[in-house]
């Protein structure tokens, strides 16, 4: 008789996931993630700008 398809308990799976070996970021991921984090520090800087230029707070 089969086994039924079960889910692995958090322990089972907690071990499982400790014996992958951990693999490095290859060039185009590190470019991504640089890319992605400097896309949003000006994206947020643009946000500040044009709050504060046409949103101005207490200078009625």
């Amino acid at each position: 008789m089969e086994k039924p398809n079960v889910p692995p308990t958090d322990a089972e799976m907690a071990r499982e996931l400790a014996q992958v070996e951990a693999e490095p970021l290859l060039p185009a991921e590190k470019w991504l993630i640089g890319g992605s984090l400097a896309l949003g520090a000006v994206l947020l800087g643009l946000l500040l700008w044009v709050s504060r230029t046409y949103f101005p707070v207490g200078s009625n």
